[in-house]
Order: C-alpha cells, then structure tokens, then sequence
C-alpha cells in the first residue's frame, strides 16, 4: 500500500516538490506508523483494489466532515490501471462508507485536470479553491464537493 501511495502521490506532486522534499512529505504522510493510525481511526474508512494475483491496484480513503458529510482523503489507482473504472468503484465504495452522507468534499491539486475531469464526470464541481503548505510551499487546490449520487442537491 505504501508503495502505491508513494509511487501515485509523487506522480501527482512531483512538479511542486524537489525529491528530497517528496520523500519527507510521504515518509511522514505514507510512513508505516501514520497508515497503521488510519486503519484504527474508526472516523476513517478505506477500501483497497486487489488482482486476481493479490497486487494493489488502487485504494480510497475517506471520512467524516460535519453530521451529514463525508471528505475524500485519497483516491489513488495504480498508473497502468487507470481510465479503467477502477476509480469509479473505488469512489462508490467511499460512498457505500458512509450511508448517512448527504454530501462529500474532496481537495485536489488545482492543476490536476485528469483528476478534476474524473471528478466532474462523476458529479462532482469545484466549489472553491484553497492552498495548503507544503514543506514551505503554497500549494494551490480545488475544492470539490458532490451531492450523493441518486439525490437531488439542496
């Protein structure tokens, strides 16, 4: 898992961060320790992708933002395995995550059009737009939210 995250997140990031400061960033949010917390964390929910062979192909992870909300932490598919619908599971089962969620928020880099597209597709608009620190530097997003699938926005 930790590999895949590396390997998508630095693909994603790799234009904003020098490598050494990439290795920091996912020591500290990919390290074994903080993904060991995330699996305890009973507010956050993840779903993994496996091959018929037990390869991880994508995951997703999500949590709760206020009483009827849900926020997308990570979705991440394997770089080979994506355009295939995997990501489009992997959402779905974010939402399956948490029934009670009218809504779900998501951050992702402002300049990520592939990302944004995929979002867009599945119901998703931007909704804002933040920037994050980063090792010192701002980095811009967007903020993306959706009303759950089947229901009619408010």
């Amino acid at each position: 898992m930790r590999r895949l995250l590396v390997r998508t997140w630095a693909a994603a990031f790799g234009g904003l961060l020098s490598p050494s400061e990439l290795r920091e960033v996912s020591r500290r949010w990919h390290g074994v320790a903080a993904l060991a917390e995330q699996t305890r964390d009973k507010g956050c929910c993840s779903a993994v992708a496996v091959s018929a062979s037990g390869r991880l192909l994508g995951l997703v992870t999500c949590g709760r933002s206020g009483a009827r909300a849900a926020f997308l932490n990570r979705l991440y598919v394997r770089p080979g395995r994506q355009g295939g619908g995997l990501g489009e599971r992997l959402l779905a089962a974010a939402w399956r995550a948490w029934p009670e969620a009218r809504s779900m928020r998501l951050e992702v880099l402002k300049d990520n059009d592939r990302a944004i597209a995929f979002y867009r597709r599945h119901g998703f608009r931007v909704a804002g737009r933040r920037s994050m620190r980063l090792e010192g530097k701002a980095v811009p997003l967007a903020v993306m939210e959706a009303s759950r699938p089947g229901r009619r926005s408010s």
